[in-house]
């Protein structure tokens, strides 16, 4: 039968399919392992699946979706692995993981389908956008496209030309945290050697061509990646080495590490600090990271619960810097966030053998003191980015040239300018006035003693008068908003301490030594110190030491086995020995001329804890 050209037509629109987005499927386990992007982090789905820790876990009720449980562990930085249950719509957010057990629940009918666990993998790569999950929602001969944070993209026999329902408005990251992790790793003519694999607190090395003679303790078959090889040993806490063999596709797990030249086989090995010859200084622009594993991350910053910022040093320790205190941790992340949370440290090591593993400093910097197993971090600069020198506009009130410009209005008051922003605070009027401009507005608002901010709609011209006098902070692209700063002049002048601490200057140098520090340790060059202020250690025989400082004078004693600790008076440096040679009893005792600084431990540290 012929068809109408109007009713073909018809009909030709009816039978267009246009793909809609496939659920992730954790009842048959198919997407076990798929990947899954969110605000620039790469997770792994595990279907099914035991993950631990279970504590500590921010819980978050009636949550549609596992890709939503996700996103939620991907918007915080503390967040390395998220479980999402399917029954009860209950997502919570934990720290790394400690262990996996893949496809644990697999044999029990009340929790198949159920349990669906997310786990960190890697950062998305710089200057790119991340791949999206919306597709195209218009209909033609291309595929929807888009960049940025959720860029859409079309599929099917006959893809969307729109840009997604849900698309990017940026390029993505430019400097997005970086976890070194690869999505696959190739020994194809030693294309990845030496390349680093980090999960679950371990960093391995991929060795190609290597291999580990001794026996197994199981063998994986058919795991076909160099990368999954690599994961299933860092899971396992028993794993010294993992064995790819290139031919079977087959992964053995080594207790030991014992990597030897091995034709057919790729060996991941365990990799805890950098390479050597190590750095002497700090990175100058160091990338950031939201991870702690070593030695991946040697170099970069991270950013701790409180806020500040933290260089990692790995297998490092301090090398000048008062001991503020002690603490249990249970692993890397947990000792920084100890310190982040405690108001005197602002430098920390971890020990990962020292059962009271997390050391608290004071103050630190840079340091050259390198020890394997000790791992430290110190406050820095925050991260920065080049600024947009023609991104404003002085005594401009129009956006964007006025974000962040000062308002003179008539009667003295100054106003703040933001840009896409408003308070959206209860407004002094329940219907706007209505002003030509936002300069206008800001005018009649800094003429009503009442308002403290205003929120501006060019398109409507409606002025909203508020007490808010703090910055927006509600994004909203038609908006411009200000806020009060005072009256001109109101703040002039010196009311407090702040002129006589301006005349001063900056502060100093930072001091570890006598009198600020008596009774404290203090950590040089990796070596721990008692400091006495107006003590003297009395042991033989001494030697005197040429130093040009207290701070010298401690450092050449920090690598002689012979050095107990040191005398420091007036101006002359004593080396002192942790015994007498004859015998007879070393002491510290008080000396008014004097500063002591003894090791620790040894002989005199005990004897000065008994000092007077």
């Amino acid at each position: 039968m012929q068809l109408p050209n109007s009713a073909a037509k018809l009909l030709s629109l009816a039978i267009l399919v246009v793909p809609a987005v496939t659920a992730l499927d954790c009842v048959k386990e198919v997407d076990h392992k798929k990947e899954y992007t969110s605000n620039g982090k790469v997770y792994k789905l595990y279907c099914n699946s035991e993950i631990k820790p279970l504590t500590p876990a921010e819980r978050t009720s009636n949550v549609a979706t596992a890709e939503e449980c996700a996103d939620l562990c991907a918007q915080k930085s503390d967040c390395r692995h998220a479980f999402y249950s399917a029954k009860s719509k209950i997502c919570f957010l934990r720290p790394p993981q400690t262990s996996i057990r893949e496809k644990f629940f697999q044999n029990m009918v009340a929790s198949v389908g159920n349990t669906w666990g997310w786990i960190y993998d890697r950062d998305v790569p710089a200057n790119t956008g991340n791949p999206g999950s919306n597709l195209g929602s218009g209909t033609g001969s291309n595929p929807g496209s888009g960049t940025g944070s959720n860029p859409g993209s079309g599929t099917g026999s006959n893809p969307g030309s729109g840009t997604g329902s849900n698309p990017g408005s940026g390029t993505g990251p430019t400097t997005p945290p970086s976890s070194g992790n690869q999505a696959e790793y190739d020994c194809t003519n030693n294309k990845d050697h030496k390349k680093l694999f980090s999960i679950n607190g371990r960093t391995f090395e991929l060795l190609c061509g290597y291999g580990n003679h001794h026996t197994g303790y199981q063998t994986i078959p058919n795991v076909n990646s160099l990368r999954d090889c690599a994961e299933k040993c860092a899971l396992d806490s028993s794993c010294g080495n993992a064995e790819y063999h290139t031919g079977s596709g087959d992964c053995e797990l080594e207790p030991d590490n014992n990597p030897v030249l091995a034709p057919g086989y790729h060996l991941w090995v365990p990799k805890f600090c950098p390479d050597t010859p190590r750095a002497q200084n700090a990175v100058t622009n160091p990338p950031q990271t939201t991870d702690l594993s070593c030695p991946m991350n040697d170099g970069h910053i991270y950013e701790g619960v409180d806020g500040t910022w933290y260089y990692i040093q790995c297998c490092s320790d301090s090398s000048a810097a008062v001991v503020t205190g002690f603490a249990q941790a249970q692993n890397h992340k947990d000792c920084l966030d100890k310190c982040s949370l405690d108001e005197k440290c602002s430098s920390v090591s971890f020990d990962t053998a020292a059962v009271n593993n997390c050391k608290f400093y004071g103050p630190g910097n840079y340091s050259t003191v390198h020890k394997p197993g000790i791992h430290h971090h110190y406050a820095t600069s925050p991260p920065t980015s080049a600024p947009d020198h023609f991104g404003s506009k002085r005594c401009s009130t129009e956006c964007p040239e006025a974000d962040g410009q000062i308002f003179a209005s008539p009667s003295g008051e100054n106003f703040v300018m933001s840009c896409k922003k408003r308070h959206g605070t209860t407004y002094l009027k329940a219907v706007p006035d209505q002003y030509p401009s936002f300069a206008s507005c800001m005018t009649a608002c800094g003429a009503l003693p009442a308002c403290q901010s205003v929120d501006y709609e060019a398109k409507t011209q409606n002025c909203y008068f508020s007490t808010n006098s703090k910055s927006p902070t509600i994004a909203a692209k038609a908006f411009m908003s200000a806020h009060s700063a005072g009256c001109s002049g109101a703040c002039a002048g010196c009311a407090d301490e702040s002129c006589k601490d301006l005349k001063k200057g900056p502060l100093g140098p930072r001091k570890y030594g006598c009198p600020a520090n008596h009774g404290k340790p203090i950590t040089i060059k990796g070596v721990d110190f008692q400091v006495a202020c107006q003590h003297a250690i009395n042991s033989h025989p001494y030697n005197q030491v040429t130093a040009g400082s207290y701070e010298e004078c401690i450092e050449l004693c920090t690598d002689k086995a012979d050095c107990g600790g040191v005398n420091w008076i007036g101006t002359t440096c004593y080396h002192h020995p942790d015994n007498n040679a004859d015998g007879s009893s070393a002491f510290v005792h008080q000396r008014a001329d004097s500063d002591a600084y003894v090791k620790i431990p040894g002989h005199l540290y005990t004897s000065l804890s008994q000092a007077p």
